[in-house]
């Protein structure tokens, strides 16, 4: 028999997890999984025939595993652990192989033994609690997950997948909220904003079937239906919700449902009708600024520019950051003969929504009436370099390109004037 100099040991490096390829949805049990390994000598003093026995089985396992041969590698840790049973790792590499070929009770009960060694391991609480999601078995999984998230709370994959596990209990509250503390500690990654916005339409879903079957003519079902409609676009079937809500709303005083009247009606640039809504909105919340900005905006668009300011002012007065509301008092000085006062109110959007481009026509054509060649030529530089940007995104994206920002297509009335009104 060959002689080592050394018998390896493989243990689990901490990289392992990072390169797990796993999510929410059922991909998380995708068996083309990758791990690393990593060989520690042992030194020859402290060996046995047994330990070069065991050295040589990891050997061989970590070569087949090479080769992706996974039951030789299978075969090998067995018979190296035989050997050598207290090597916690080595019964998570055992697992791994066992999970990567489907063998899920068999995994289960090598990320159980190398528990039993090593309580805290990293990669046995892990892969422990996919395996037992891979078996359906979701109430048996969020231990282990759990244990991996308060030792290690910065590995992404505990939270993703303890959040299905209890998605699939049916406790979607629960769920979002892990989802909701991971998106604090990884605020960029797409798997988790993926996840939480997925997990939040399930709860959505699930609790408007609820309100359906307690009661599916009362108004607040009334207005759930209005804002589905909305959505779509269908604005008469969304207005006809909403007056139902309001007519069967025990409270007279209720907020929130004659401004969601007003803003169909808005949306379809049906301006008397929308100011009946918003100020009847304004008379039970007069100082909600969403109410003032789209009131003041309605008023502008009937060109009452000494009607829109009180309502515009107010909204910006209620809320500092609103860009909508500073680019339409920019816009209503620029249409009232004062330019300089206007590009305060149009840099204020740009400070607020760098990516905008309306608001640099519209600072083009206030320095145009001051005469200011040199700054309208930088902003009409600025408005075709944004525009050529959104239009690029808008291509690649066309479902996406306007979800914020001062032109939202959410927040502006299908019928709204042109920036070439303004020249």
């Amino acid at each position: 028999m060959r002689r080592a100099t050394s018998w390896p040991v493989l243990t689990l490096r901490p990289l392992l997890v990072l390169v797990i390829l796993v999510g929410m949805t059922r991909t998380l049990f995708n068996p083309r999984l990758l791990f690393v390994v990593m060989m520690l000598a042992v030194p020859l003093a402290a060996q046995t025939p047994a330990d070069e026995q065991a050295g040589e089985h990891f050997q061989a396992a970590r070569a087949a595993e090479q080769t992706r041969d996974l039951p030789t590698a299978v075969s090998e840790y067995r018979a190296a652990l035989k050997l050598k049973p207290q090597i916690a790792e080595a019964w998570v590499n055992l697992g791994l192989d066992l999970y990567m070929m489907g063998n899920n009770d068999e995994a289960i009960a090598a990320f159980q033994q190398s528990l039993k060694r090593k309580p805290d391991l990293l990669g046995g609480n892990l892969f422990l609690g996919m395996a037992y999601l891979r078996n359906s078995q979701s109430q048996k999984a969020i231990p282990p997950l759990k244990k991996v998230i308060s030792l290690y709370p910065k590995e992404m994959k505990a939270y993703l997948n303890l959040s299905y596990a209890y998605q699939e209990m049916g406790q979607l509250q629960e769920s979002a909220l892990i989802l909701e503390k991971a998106n604090k500690l990884f605020p960029e990654n797409t798997e988790i904003l993926y996840n939480l916005g997925k997990s939040y339409t399930k709860l959505m879903e699930t609790t408007y079937k609820q309100l359906a079957q307690v009661d599916g003519d009362s108004y607040r079902f009334h207005q759930v239906m209005g804002d589905s409609y909305e959505l779509r676009k269908d604005f008469p079937n969304a207005q006809a919700e909403y007056m139902m809500a309001i007519k069967k709303c025990p409270d007279a005083f209720l907020p929130g449902l004659h401004y969601s009247l007003g803003s169909s009606f808005w949306m379809e640039a049906r301006w008397d009708r929308a100011v009946d809504e918003f100020k009847k909105e304004l008379e039970i919340s007069p100082t909600d600024y969403m109410t003032n900005w789209k009131l003041g905006d309605t008023y502008l668009n009937l060109r009452k520019y000494d009607e829109a300011r009180p309502y515009l002012e107010q909204a910006i007065k209620a809320r500092p950051d609103l860009g909508q509301a500073y680019r339409d008092m920019g816009k209503l000085c620029l249409l009232t003969g004062k330019p300089e006062e206007s590009i305060g109110y149009l840099n204020k959007v740009a400070q607020l929504a760098p990516d905008e481009g309306s608001v640099h026509y519209l600072l083009a054509q206030a320095y145009r009436k001051l005469g200011r060649t040199t700054e309208v030529k930088s902003e009409l530089e600025m408005f075709e370099k944004l525009r050529k940007l959104e239009a690029d995104r808008s291509a690649k994206h066309p479902d996406t390109s306007n979800l914020g920002g001062v032109e939202s297509a959410n927040q502006r009335p299908q019928q709204d004037e042109t920036l070439e009104d303004l020249k």
